[in-house]
């Protein structure tokens, strides 16, 4: 008699560990939750994947030391494609399937994100801040949650500063692969609204970073400002072989040229070089979530430095956060991207993000900041 109510009472027990099992979302416990993030942590382009992951983990560390968010504590699953989107669409791929992560987030490049959207669409699974300010992306997307702004937006902002002083005299110079591409288009497109058109083209080899080629073709034109889609080493060959040309334009750079390499292998030729950026800068006391940014900074076990990307990537944890905390306790991918669509404008620290039903675009800040000779940026 014991021996069946014993099989009985397993049997029940069974049974409702499975129901309680079956009706779980994918990648959510009782007291965690599963996130995937591929980016790049190796090789030329990595000091921002680098900062980016640093700041996210910087606000998720905050809040699982608080308990998490309903109980739950968040945990980021992060592979390095070295920004290689075949790999990154891999590394997608094993996240959804292996890890069984909640969701993506926090990735970097526009290859890579471009690689992971069709994933994203066949698991139905949310995609939130990759790293990228490709205007291509900007469609509506269920699953796509957009934080910084455009290359559009960015582009913008350097060519009206620059008509602005009377410079229209423009050259472009771009990475060869999907993100220079996609940042050429956006500074035609912008120069076009001034009703210009580049006086010169430099595509850079993406795998050679031959900078030689696009300096000297570029220089022929002699222009009064050269705007460039470039990013990491890319940036750097280019500036140095154009100074070769002794020729010396005005060079605005995207936000995701690396300021660290341009500082470390430029030096002086670095100074006055205008870099457009999509958060405040990390090293002003004006806005509240920099100074939450930067007392974390100093709080945090692992020594980190500030940063734009850091910042970024902290900003972008908040409003995962966010998300998670309005989505409920009964979480699903379904209530999260219904729950972030409800931040309307909604304040981070004296830096908003504006998600709707219609637009998942988030954040269209840009401002311009200026290399010092010191190495440190005026913004």
């Amino acid at each position: 008699m014991k021996r069946i109510l014993w099989r009985f009472l397993v049997f029940v027990s069974f049974g409702l560990l499975c129901a309680a099992g079956a009706g779980a979302e994918t990648g959510v416990t009782p007291d965690s939750i599963l996130f995937g993030q591929s980016v790049v942590l190796s090789g030329p382009m990595a000091e921002n994947g680098v900062h980016y992951t640093n700041g996210i983990k910087l606000y998720l560390n905050q809040i699982n030391a608080k308990g998490g968010v309903h109980g739950r504590k968040l945990h980021l699953v992060t592979l390095d494609d070295a920004y290689n989107p075949k790999r990154a669409a891999e590394n997608t791929e094993k996240l959804i399937n292996e890890d069984k992560v909640f969701a993506l987030f926090g990735y970097a490049g526009t290859g890579a994100t471009l690689a992971t959207l069709p994933l994203v669409a066949k698991a139905q699974i949310p995609f939130i801040a990759p790293y990228t300010g490709a205007d291509g992306l900007r469609k509506p997307n269920h699953w796509l949650f957009l934080l910084r702004a455009s290359y559009g937006d960015e582009m913008f902002k350097m060519v009206e500063q620059l008509v602005t002083v009377g410079v229209k005299d423009i050259a472009i110079a771009y990475q060869d692969d999907n993100f220079g591409k996609a940042g050429l288009k956006s500074a035609e497109d912008a120069l076009a609204k001034f009703k210009l058109k580049a006086v010169a083209l430099g595509p850079i080899n993406a795998t050679s970073f031959d900078g030689k080629t696009p300096a000297e073709t570029i220089a022929k034109a002699k222009p009064g400002a050269i705007i460039m889609a470039t990013a990491g080493k890319a940036s750097i060959v280019f500036i140095k072989e154009y100074i070769k040309t002794g020729e010396r334009p005005q060079f605005f750079g995207l936000s995701v040229v690396s300021a660290t390499q341009l500082r470390e292998e430029l030096g002086a030729d670095a100074t006055g070089m205008g870099i457009a950026q999509v958060v405040p800068s990390p090293w002003s006391s004006k806005y509240v979530v920099v100074r939450q940014y930067r007392d974390a900074l100093a709080k945090a076990k692992q020594q980190q430095q500030a940063h734009h990307a850091g910042l970024e990537g902290y900003i972008a944890a908040k409003v995962l956060v966010e998300g998670l905390k309005r989505a409920g306790k009964d979480l699903t991918r379904a209530k999260f991207v219904s729950a972030l669509e409800t931040l309307h404008n909604f304040d981070l620290g004296d830096f908003s993000v504006d998600y709707s039903t219609e637009s998942h675009i988030g954040s269209s800040f840009v401002d311009l900041s200026i290399v010092r000779s010191s190495g440190q940026f005026l913004q």
